[in-house]
């Protein structure tokens, strides 16, 4: 997938995550899912191949028994958790045991308790399937954010990696990824292409986060677009 960069942070080192400039700590993140765990594969492998550095995945909880993204945590012998959404002491007091500094939201289907968006203020992202603010909020996720897309008419969609705040998908947005909707595209196959997206805009997000470079995209988001598909939308 070939990518550029349209716009991007300045590299501008800010304080959020623990930004003391003091290197030598690595950054606990704990992702939170409720499905496959695609996007946590992807952060994971982005840890063990260094693309994002001083970091170690250290905690996976889903709110979904039998999700695989239990598994793949497993497989890496990540400590990993069952914790329902009405169990909110339950879950800041596993994310405090495991010494968290960053929270990802990576496909988790559950808003998160106003304790968790407190303790964790600026430390939380999420991704979501679309270019927010649009087909965002209550009622927008999984594949009928797809189908939404579809039925609006729009030649573009894509992912979106934000700061979790009080409200739905309302908080700022950092990394944007633009893919292309193309003729005769199914709300099954726009998936599979924005998951795609998501994965690399996922990544771009916590990189920040750990470099603590978050108050840059903050200011300034980056938006990446995949130009592979830029030919085919333009015949089609």
């Amino acid at each position: 997938m070939a990518l550029i960069e349209i716009t991007g942070n300045d590299g501008e080192f800010v304080s959020g995550n623990d930004c003391s400039g003091d290197n030598t700590h690595k950054t606990n993140i704990a992702v939170l899912i409720s499905g496959s765990g695609s996007n946590l594969q992807a952060v994971m492998d982005a840890v063990s191949n260094g693309t994002i550095s001083n970091a170690r995945v250290s905690l996976v909880i889903s709110n979904r028994e039998g999700a695989y993204g239990l598994e793949r945590a497993k497989k890496n012998n990540i400590p990993n958790f069952v914790i329902k959404k009405d169990e909110t002491l339950t879950l800041l007091d596993t994310l405090r045991t495991y010494k968290t500094n960053g929270v990802v939201l990576a496909g988790y289907l559950s808003i998160l308790p106003p304790d968790v968006v407190i303790a964790y203020k600026d430390k939380i992202i999420n991704i979501h399937p679309a270019l927010l603010p649009a087909f965002g909020g209550k009622g927008f996720y999984g594949i009928r954010v797809h189908q939404a897309v579809l039925e609006s008419g729009e030649r573009y969609t894509g992912a979106t990696a934000h700061l979790v705040d009080h409200g739905i998908d309302t908080g700022a947005i950092l990394v944007q990824g633009v893919v292309p909707v193309l003729v005769g595209d199914t709300a099954e196959i726009l998936q599979k292409r924005v998951l795609e997206m998501e994965h690399i805009v996922l990544v771009h997000a916590v990189k920040a986060l750990c470099e603590c470079t978050i108050g840059s995209l903050k200011k300034k988001p980056m938006i990446l677009k995949n130009d592979d598909y830029e030919s085919k939308n333009e015949a089609g």
